[in-house]
């Protein structure tokens, strides 16, 4: 808790991939990219914000610094903090957020987001109140629909319950999808180093080696979001985007 005995509530954005598909012939930087007039990243930590988020950690690759330099230029009303790090999957890349995460004993949830998640207002709030409530899940995702998703990870839930009883290949097809906002708890550090050491090589894999081992998963749909990928998915997002506010 924090010094007004409210929960705190730390934070991480995954913002290491490269993003060819969106960039195209384009040089700008995945997180860089705008939709409706604000970047990728920008929304993002506009949502960790109304999370009341105390502390948001980012991490970006060596050659994305500047995503960092834009990102600074802002004022944010929680700490922020960089991890520099050209990782080799996205696996890598959340391991390392929730490492860090950890290193002061706090064994979370914790919030984490993919850079190019579009989501409406108050998502992300909701999302994590919701999931504090989830005690013994060690990870808990947010769920969406799979259209928007030109490759949903699809996740199927036990009947009337939000554990998650099957994800990827094994739960197609299903109505929900992974949405890229998770609570995650330290507790899958046990994983971290069989993970790497078997090679597994992304994130929806990793989730699934959990599930196989016996960890509980659970799901919590939201509203719907957009998964930014590919240049129509901007598109995409922008119209959604007008569509809430309308």
């Amino acid at each position: 808790m924090n010094a007004s005995g409210k929960l705190s509530l730390r934070a991480g954005v995954l913002a290491a991939g490269r993003g060819e598909r969106l960039r195209g012939q384009s040089n700008c930087l995945k997180p860089l990219v705008k939709v409706d007039g604000r970047t990728l990243i920008e929304r993002v930590l506009i949502s960790m914000a109304e999370a009341g988020t105390s502390e948001v950690i980012v991490i970006i690759n060596a050659d994305s610094l500047a995503v960092r330099d834009h990102v600074a230029a802002m004022k944010w009303p929680f700490a922020l903090r960089w991890i520099v790090e050209t990782t080799p999957t996205s696996m890598h890349s959340f391991l390392r957020l929730v490492e860090t995460l950890a290193q002061d004993g706090d064994e979370g949830p914790y919030l984490l987001s993919t850079v190019d998640t579009v989501a409406g207002a108050q998502t992300y709030s909701r999302f994590i109140a919701e999931a504090r409530g989830i005690k013994h899940s060690a990870v808990t995702l947010a769920l969406t629909s799979p259209e928007n998703d030109e490759k949903p990870l699809f996740v199927r839930t036990a009947p009337g319950d939000s554990r998650i009883i099957a994800i990827g290949e094994a739960a197609a097809p299903s109505s929900y999808a992974t949405a890229g906002v998770y609570a995650v708890r330290a507790s899958i550090l046990r994983e971290a180093e069989a993970a790497r050491n078997e090679g597994v090589d992304a994130l929806r894999t990793f989730l699934g080696r959990l599930l196989d081992r016996g960890y509980r998963l659970a799901g919590i749909p939201i509203a719907e979001s957009i998964d930014v990928d590919r240049p129509a998915d901007v598109e995409a997002a922008e119209e959604f985007l007008r569509s809430r506010s309308a």
